[in-house]
């Protein structure tokens, strides 16, 4: 897969791993909920930067991504480590 370039298409990719791999409905993830509001605990955070790091080769750490992030603060702290590397 190409790893996606702007902020938009970082976003569509995060809420499609959330809808594919954890059964999340779109609509909710896009609803403004934190990860916490989701039901998303710090196991499925810790799965979903393995996957962001395989996708996009950006090294995501345990606490990177936290309960209390929306999904654009999550986009926001790949940007940042994208902005890194």
């Amino acid at each position: 897969m190409t790893s996606p370039t702007s902020a938009a298409a970082l976003k569509s990719r995060m809420v499609s791993i959330l809808r594919e791999k954890f059964g999340l409905p779109e609509d909710e993830v896009l609803s403004g909920a934190t990860f916490d509001e989701l039901d998303i605990d710090s196991l499925v955070l810790v799965e979903l930067g393995l996957i962001l790091r395989k996708e996009l080769g950006v090294e995501m750490a345990e606490g990177d991504l936290k309960a209390s992030f929306r999904i654009d603060d999550a986009v926001a702290a790949v940007e940042a480590k994208r902005a890194m590397v």
